[in-house]
């Protein structure tokens, strides 16, 4: 049985390594998911109280963090399928040119530069979604709420949530099935064709560590139909130890 948080710092401590990737989900960004970390996390020491006295702390302060998501990103996708197929798809696949910019000759950044372009892909696609769609699919569909579960942490009815979850899954679904290798191999677009392209896109680059980079290759999976699934299979982003300690240092609580 999880032991109870008794302060707001113990309360975030634990969860900030969720609310980090929660974030990056649905920012698409590991620094703009840092600042607005650092943006909340000063405001949640005005709701300690609120969220250690709730039922379940760690989905108090999740939703006090999602609300705050929505809110900010306001109510329009920050691009298109479209836009996303200009990007990446607009040339053909091409072979890894390993003196490429980001590569620079190091055959080891590859391993990297693929896990990296991967899971830049797969966030991109929902940042496509509006935001409180994007929200539907990654609380239920990657964290695993339930639908009356996540309304709740989103404080909006059940039946306005489910239309929201709806449109996430077929959006998701119809956009990915026919062009990603990571949803069927006979499909066009795979890592390896479109790094190249990426990095001159500057699409993806190099992580600022390999901490949340597998050891295993990023196309080691089968191939997964279920979308869920898909997402779920994908690494978290994580935080530094020395960003950790800093947004840790913001809670006074």
């Amino acid at each position: 049985m999880a032991i109870r948080p008794t302060t707001l710092r113990q309360l975030y401590i634990a969860e900030l390594p969720r609310l980090y990737a929660f974030v990056y989900d649905m920012c698409g960004a590991r620094e703009e998911a840092f600042r607005f970390l650092t943006h909340v996390s000063k405001k949640a020491n005005n709701h300690a109280d609120e969220f250690l006295e709730a039922p379940v702390p760690a989905d108090a302060i999740l939703g006090f963090v999602a609300r705050s998501l929505e809110k900010e990103l306001g109510r329009r996708a920050e691009q298109t399928f479209q836009i996303l197929d200009n990007v990446l798809r607009s040339d053909i696949t091409r072979p890894i040119d390993i003196h490429a910019p980001g590569i620079d000759g190091d055959p080891s950044r590859i391993h990297v530069l693929l896990w990296e372009l991967k899971r830049t892909c797969l966030t991109a696609v929902m940042g496509c979604l509006p935001p409180s769609v994007r929200l539907s699919f990654l609380l239920t569909d990657i964290l695993g709420y339930g639908p009356a579960d996540a309304a709740d942490l989103l404080e909006i009815k059940e039946s306005a949530y489910r239309v929201r979850l709806t449109r996430a899954r077929k959006r998701i679904e119809d956009y990915l099935t026919p062009r990603c290798f990571h949803v069927d191999q006979q499909n066009p677009c795979n890592c390896e064709g479109r790094l190249g392209i990426a990095l001159d896109a500057k699409f993806v680059t190099a992580p600022p560590h390999d901490l949340d980079t597998p050891k295993a290759a990023h196309d080691s999976d089968p191939p997964r139909r279920d979308m869920a699934s898909l997402y779920r299979g994908m690494p978290r982003v994580a935080l530094s130890e020395a960003q950790s300690a800093e947004l840790v240092a913001l809670i006074t609580g």
